[in-house]
């Protein structure tokens, strides 16, 4: 089972890159650090989800929460 950090993390980075721009451009948008944006992108710590949300917004991004059945 894929860690849900690095699914989070690759999404927002390939996003980023998707739209030619740059981690510096992200977190001043969002208002993020720098710090809090690598951690995030590089699945290594933990991320408010408030800070969460300001870098979807600017992505354009959402998160989908579904039920999943257990076998």
């Amino acid at each position: 089972m894929d860690d849900i950090r690095s699914r989070i993390g690759s999404a927002i980075a390939s996003r980023r890159t998707e739209i030619n721009m740059e981690q510096e451009q992200l977190c001043d948008y969002a208002q993020i650090s720098k710090t809090t944006l690598s951690t995030l992108e590089n699945a290594k710590g933990n991320i408010s989800l408030l800070n969460l949300e300001k870098i979807l917004d600017v992505l354009g991004l959402e998160i989908v929460i579904r039920v999943k059945e257990k076998a």
